[in-house]
């Protein structure tokens, strides 16, 4: 039993030294392998390299190793978008973008204005409580009920967004009416007739229409003040071409189905000037103003008609005709919703015609060609809803 022992250890300690002496030296020049005992093994017992195969150091494997990623924006440049192909600077902020893009393109925007006009020369008929020659008793005037139109503009974008030339183009229409009956304590008196003429009436009733458009060319500058605040300025030039009609119509006592037609008329060219501004606020809201102002030098043309009979007799066919300078402004408010390139909103606006129409008025009984003439205001006020979309 003690042979089989020995034998047995002799064996497994040759079998760990072949395999031990098959491995490469970890490091090279290193000397045969020496086991516990002291004593080398013998020469046939240790396994040389194969030949044509030298050891390999880990400094010869480190040069197989590929090098790290390039870590520059080059090195990722089939995972990181192209740059913008519009050109964007990025200086803009995303709840701006509506306001002032960052690139360049045509742009267009749509209004739907509903509004009411309010001129200052649309008397026609006093309602006379005095049963001598005295006047007492109201003036009525024909008020203009709600008006509907449209302000459309499409432009074009320059220099990153910032730059743009645009076109413009606003219209409105309105009407009015009103008929008064005389009673046993009031009798009508007409204002728009010849004194001395057709000077009462037992029924009275006036229309008016309006019909508004302008036509703007107009250059802009977009700004951004601060991360939340965006300001346009814009100056131009406007054609204005406004229309308005006021007739009156009187029956009974002095007048047999009389009539009064005037026809006013202005056509005008000017510059403007002007600016928007946007607040924005959380979620694409926010708050938004618009002002412009400017003067049109142009032609104002009043015509009145005055007949009587059933339109057989005439007592007036005249017009005034006059080249005048009519200063005008808007000023809106209203907030919106803008997200990316679109933007929707809704707000109150004003605008104001300094002189615009100029209608003739005769004033004397005797004197046939007395006549003075009442320049006119024209204001609009009411709710405009925008849309605007940058392609």
């Amino acid at each position: 039993m003690r042979y089989v022992r020995s034998w047995a250890g002799i064996g497994a300690l040759l079998v760990f030294a072949g395999s031990a002496a098959a491995q490469p030296a970890a490091f090279p020049g290193a000397g045969p392998i020496v086991p516990s005992g002291g004593a080398p093994l013998a020469p046939a017992l240790q396994t040389a390299p194969p030949t044509g195969q030298p050891v390999r150091s880990l400094s010869a494997l480190s040069d197989d190793i590929l090098p790290p990623k390039d870590l520059t924006p080059a090195g990722f440049g089939d995972i990181v978008p192209p740059p913008d192909k519009h050109g964007g600077h990025g200086e803009i902020p995303g709840h701006l973008t509506p306001m002032v893009p960052e690139h360049g393109g045509f742009y267009t925007s749509a209004e739907f204005l509903l509004m009411r006009p309010r001129n200052t020369d649309m008397d026609f008929v006093i309602r006379n409580s005095s049963g001598g020659l005295g006047t007492v008793g109201p003036i009525d005037s024909l008020n203009y009920q709600l008006g509907t139109g449209l302000r459309a503009e499409v432009g074009y974008l320059y220099d990153g967004g910032k730059w743009e030339t645009a076109f413009a183009y606003t219209y409105l229409t309105a009407g009015a009416d009103s008929t008064i009956f005389s009673t046993p304590n009031v009798s009508l008196l007409p204002t728009l007739t010849r004194p001395g003429l057709t000077d009462r009436a037992l029924t009275a009733s006036g229309t008016a229409d309006l019909d508004y458009q302008l036509f703007d060319l107009l250059a802009g500058r977009r700004f951004v003040i601060q991360d939340n605040f965006a300001v346009r300025a814009i100056a131009g030039f406007r054609f204005a071409d406004i229309r308005q009609t006021l007739n009156a119509f009187y029956d009974g006592a002095d007048a047999n189905q009389a009539a009064v037609r005037t026809r006013s008329r202005f056509q005008g060219f000017g510059p403007l000037i002007g600016a928007e501004a946007t607040l924005a606020g959380p979620m694409g809201f926010h708050l938004y103003t618009r002002a412009t102002g400017g003067f049109l030098s142009g032609r104002s043309t009043n015509v009145v008609v005055e007949t009587n009979d059933s339109g057989a007799s005439t007592y007036v066919n005249s017009r005034y005709d006059v080249r005048k300078e009519v200063p005008f402004g808007s000023l809106a408010v209203g907030a919106g919703w803008q997200f990316r390139t679109i933007s929707l909103r809704a707000g109150y606006e004003v605008t104001h015609w300094q002189g615009i129409f100029e209608r003739p008025r005769f004033v004397d009984d005797v004197s046939q060609g007395k006549v003075i003439t009442r320049p006119s205001n024209l204001s609009l006020e009411g709710l405009f809803i925008q849309a605007s979309v940058l392609y």
